[in-house]
């Protein structure tokens, strides 16, 4: 089994995004816990094959709960990267909302500044509108043929509630 220390996580982040994530603890921190978590239950190194999949399944697993992870964490991350920098990002608020238009409209008065900064925003602005389109469409569980039937139905109820209400 992989090493789950975070000495193996912070030499993750030092080996792969050092340049990236700056000089700042807390961000370092914030990522390797990231890496960590994605390492996790795996055997010897993470491939990229892996990573992958491992993003896909943990959306397939709870859209809803990875849109809100993506959009509180990565918020998080993104303050962490931009304080002191961004006078725009002065909260965790500020970032959160930045992060909520990625993922949406792509509108907000707050903007990256920060090396890493703008590596989080890349990242949501490429996986977050595809997330939040499986998290708020039909239940991955729904095949496409039970929509099919379910649009049936509801087409039919209609026209029996319209015969009961026609005149007799």
């Amino acid at each position: 089994m992989g090493d789950r220390s975070p000495l193996a996580a912070s030499k993750i982040i030092d080996d792969a995004a050092s340049p990236a994530l700056g000089r700042d603890a807390r961000l370092r921190g914030a990522a390797a816990l990231v890496a960590m978590g994605l390492a996790a239950g795996g055997a010897g190194e993470l491939s990229y094959d892996q990573l992958k999949q491992r993003f896909r399944s943990a959306m397939a697993r709870d859209s809803i709960d990875s849109l809100a992870t993506l959009i509180l964490g990565g918020g998080y991350l993104f303050y962490l990267a931009e304080r002191g920098e961004n006078p725009r990002c002065a909260t965790v608020l500020d970032a959160v909302l930045f992060l909520s238009t990625c993922v949406s409209v792509g509108y907000a008065q707050v903007h990256a500044c920060t090396p890493a900064g703008k590596a989080i925003a890349s990242f949501v602005m490429a996986f977050g509108p595809a997330l939040a389109a499986s998290a708020l469409g039909a239940p991955a569980g729904m095949p496409s043929g039970a929509q099919d039937q379910n649009r049936a139905i509801l087409e039919r109820l209609d026209a029996i509630l319209e015969a009961l209400r026609a005149p007799r």
